[in-house]
């Protein structure tokens, strides 16, 4: 088999198995707004698209208050 079938198999790979971390993820963690205290979790689009810094935060929005910051994911439902 010619390598590119092999990096197109590994990364198709890699991209599955991120769908399914980020997914599990999204489902199980909530985020607390540091504005308005305002507990809420994130849908699976918005947890996948959204920007993610190094330290593990995640930029979203809160739906009280519509303010935009980095948040840490918090274990557990809201």
């Amino acid at each position: 088999m010619p390598k590119f079938v092999y990096i197109i198999i590994v990364v198709t790979v890699v991209v599955i198995i991120q769908a399914v971390r980020v997914s599990a993820r999204s489902k199980s963690h909530h985020f607390k707004c540091s504005e308005c205290g305002e507990n809420f979790q994130v849908n699976f689009f918005k947890y996948m698209f959204t920007a993610h810094g190094f330290d593990g935060k995640c930029s979203v929005t809160c739906p009280k208050c519509g303010k935009t910051n980095m948040l840490q994911p918090l274990s557990g439902k809201e």
